[in-house]
């Protein structure tokens, strides 16, 4: 009696760095990961670019790599595309580029952001209108590309164009288009971007199109259904289980994004409001802070050890009260205040504290900057977030998990895989061609949980009074910083 040929899922992380493709099982399982370098463009001071082809290039390269280290006779149920947003793919008629994309980290229109950001309401309650953002980088093309704008039909996020070479069908995700949502008097003032960001909204489950006919390897996918993905964030935080209303994420990497989800819309000063799902929605947003503040303490204090080994032995110290606290702006922050120029600083120094106390203060400021976030989310929501799913490679250091389960109050539960965003993606191809009914049903079956860090109760007390000392340095720090 012949067995059923196993089932796989395809997942593809669309990075500015590096693009990644995974095969997995439906409960979640990688079977193999792909990945292939990208290289980024800075041809003037300030400028980040890639040649979309690259993209394409990688996608197919990793792509051949996965399909060739299946088990025989594997049938793929579906694809997804995640990938890295704020980047802009300018494309003609036929879907081809017209010029190199924008990534997130360009700097390029800061002038015409500026520009924009005088003409909006001054109450808008989103983050700041930045370089970043589409408005600003097409106001840039109007004003040094306008022959290439002449001929733009479209501006796609970077996983769309794929979807779009994938398919031949354009659309976008209604999680990464509700962030342009934020700012509809943008779209007013420059009057004719609206039409090349506008495109059909589909769910991150739902169907885009199926793999034309192609060269290889596509050729081998031919059929296969494609869901339309979201942006890399969305993707790593469900791939951790953050998905219903009442649950925190935080995505930890060199810097961290961290939200709750909530069942409605609600704004509050410095948060971002993004459209999580069909009923449910994220406040919150990216910060400046994360590894990187790590990294630097452990450079700068001279701390024993390699960096990983330092945070396992100094994140398992036990405080006191009066240990210093750190407020971690080493370059500028982003969620909640949006200043690039204010700066961090140790308060309460005291000659017993030392350099190990200090690096525990880096690690406990990083911890303290994600729950202001949450606090200033929950008071927006009227509901406190009942646990924290973690995510990125902050995710693996057992001593920092604990740390931001006691500062925020809140147990922080940490996935088996810890490439949650081709999980995340994954999970989205299972339900957009009916493995599972939806993300709950996915989640169950493909986030399983390996450990839960649950906040010492014995430290409660300490950790309150320090909470406390952080948001008055933190309230002084801001009254001290030039405007």
């Amino acid at each position: 009696m012949s067995r059923a040929a196993p089932t796989v899922l395809l997942a593809a992380d669309v990075g500015t760095s590096a693009l990644r493709v995974a095969a997995l099982t439906p409960d979640g399982r990688p079977l193999h990961v792909a990945r292939r370098p990208l290289a980024v463009a800075e041809p003037v001071p300030g400028w980040a670019e890639i040649d979309p082809e690259l993209w394409w290039q990688a996608l197919g390269e990793a792509v051949g790599e996965v399909l060739g280290h299946l088990p025989e006779g594997a049938a793929v149920q579906g694809l997804c595309l995640s990938g890295a947003t704020r980047a802009q793919v300018v494309v003609d008629a036929r879907g081809m580029p017209l010029r190199p994309a924008m990534l997130f980290a360009d700097r390029r229109a800061e002038a015409e952001a500026r520009d924009l950001a005088r003409r909006l309401p001054t109450d808008n309650p989103a983050e700041a209108l930045s370089a970043f953002h589409a408005y600003p980088r097409l106001a840039w093309l109007s004003a040094h590309e306008p022959e290439v704008l002449a001929r733009t039909h479209a501006v796609l996020e970077p996983k769309d164009w794929l979807n779009l070479r994938l398919t031949g069908e354009l659309a976008a995700d209604a999680v990464t288009l509700s962030r342009l949502d934020a700012f509809p008097e943008a779209a007013e003032v420059l009057g004719w971007a609206e039409r090349l960001l506008d495109r059909p909204r589909l769910w991150p489950w739902q169907e885009v199109g199926r793999v034309r006919a192609g060269t290889a390897p596509f050729d081998r996918l031919r059929g296969v259904p494609v869901s339309c993905g979201a942006m890399d964030t969305w993707a790593t935080a469900i791939g951790a289980g953050a998905i219903r209303p009442g649950q925190a994420y935080d995505v930890a990497g060199t810097s961290e994004a961290v939200g709750l989800l909530s069942a409605a819309r609600r704004v509050a000063p410095g948060l971002v409001a993004v459209r999580w799902g069909e009923a449910v929605w994220q406040l919150g947003g990216p910060t400046q802070v994360g590894a990187d503040s790590a990294l630097w303490a452990h450079r700068a204090l001279r701390v024993e050890g390699a960096l990983e080994a330092a945070i396992a032995r100094v994140g398992a110290r036990l405080p006191t009260a009066d240990w210093p606290v750190f407020l971690p702006w080493l370059a500028g922050e982003r969620t909640p205040i949006w200043r690039s120029d204010v700066r961090g600083s140790f308060a309460g120094l005291g000659r017993d504290a030392d350099g190990e106390a200090l690096f525990w203060s880096v690690l406990e400021g990083v911890a303290h900057a994600l729950g202001d976030v949450l606090a200033i989310a929950a008071a927006a929501t009227g509901e406190r977030a009942v646990e924290m799913r973690i995510a990125g490679g902050g995710a693996r250091s057992d001593a920092w998990c604990q740390l931001k389960a006691d500062v925020t109050a809140l147990p922080v539960i940490r996935t088996t895989v810890a490439e949650t965003g081709l999980v995340g993606a994954a999970m989205c191809a299972a339900v957009g061609t009916g493995l599972y009914p939806d993300l709950d049903a996915a989640a169950a079956m493909m986030c399983r949980t390996e450990t839960v860090f649950e906040p010492r109760t014995a430290l409660a007390e300490v950790f309150q009074e320090r909470a406390q000392r952080w948001a008055r340095a933190k309230a002084l720090a801001l009254a001290m910083a030039l405007p």
